[in-house]
């Protein structure tokens, strides 16, 4: 188990555990900071992120969900929350450690066919945040999305430099849905000149960070951080590199095992 959670937080970051984002290479880092970070988004316990979408909900990826958070205290706006439960998709599934050695293909196919998402009870209501609407639409693709995240940053000619996690510094990205295709939303990293102005792709630690499209100035969840595609070896994974495909949690399938969960 330890080597299962050693692997995202050394790669990807997969989705994901926690600091900042990776970055066009040509744009100069300090624009991709946030001044102030929006309130929906949670830093977890031990890694990674999650969004409040009620006033005693939290959503987040499973997978960073390290081990039985009942019972422990949680920071929202600096007053401290106890968490009364946490449920995990029914088609959550820990991975076998022989997943994370040699070839990627049967990893990658493992983690495109879980639900990696849990819900996470608080014992009592976040007061003065207001949560954020998830997105319910089926049209993503094409849209942009604003990702936030305090994960590893680097950029896309180097990758990510995981020495950056302990910053914690919240930065945002944007890209462009290309892919909406049953539990996952996708995008690429695009090198520039063929990026938008403010490209880039979630790092290790951005795991459970929100994807929010904007309607009307209006921020609606339609992902959250998960995993990154690679092909080849896992020995010689580096996270981050332009033409790397990021994979989101995809909000818009799970709205009725969310809405049911809530009513429970």
């Amino acid at each position: 188990m330890r080597f299962w959670y050693l692997f995202f937080a050394v790669s990807l970051l997969l989705p994901n555990c926690s600091n900042a984002v990776v970055k066009r290479h040509d744009i100069p880092a300090e624009k991709y900071l946030v001044e102030n970070a929006p309130e929906f988004l949670i830093d977890m316990p031990h890694e990674g992120h999650g969004v409040l979408i009620a006033s005693q909900w939290i959503v987040t990826a499973a997978h960073v969900i390290f081990y039985d958070y009942t019972g422990k205290s949680i920071k929202i706006a600096g007053e401290s929350y106890t968490i009364e439960s946490v449920t995990k998709h029914p088609d959550y599934i820990e991975p076998d450690e022989s997943l994370f050695k040699g070839d990627a293909a049967p990893l990658m196919t493992f983690l495109a066919s879980r639900s990696d998402i849990a819900l996470i009870k608080l014992s009592s209501p976040v007061s003065g945040i207001a949560p954020v609407k998830i997105y319910q639409e089926d049209n993503e693709v094409g849209q942009i999305v604003t990702v936030f995240g305090r994960g590893a940053t680097g950029n896309g000619l180097i990758g990510e430099d995981l020495s950056t996690k302990s910053l914690r510094k919240t930065h945002s990205f944007h890209n462009k849905i290309d892919g909406a295709k049953g539990n996952w939303l996708t995008y690429k990293f695009d090198s520039p000149p063929n990026s938008l102005p403010l490209e880039g792709m979630h790092g290790s630690g951005d795991s459970g960070g929100a994807s929010v499209i904007f309607l009307d100035g209006e921020p609606y969840l339609a992902g959250l951080s998960s995993w990154q595609y690679w092909q080849g070896d896992l020995s010689k994974f580096k996270g981050g590199l332009y033409g790397a495909t990021a994979y989101q949690v995809r909000l818009s399938v799970y709205k009725d095992w969310i809405l049911g969960v809530l009513a429970s």
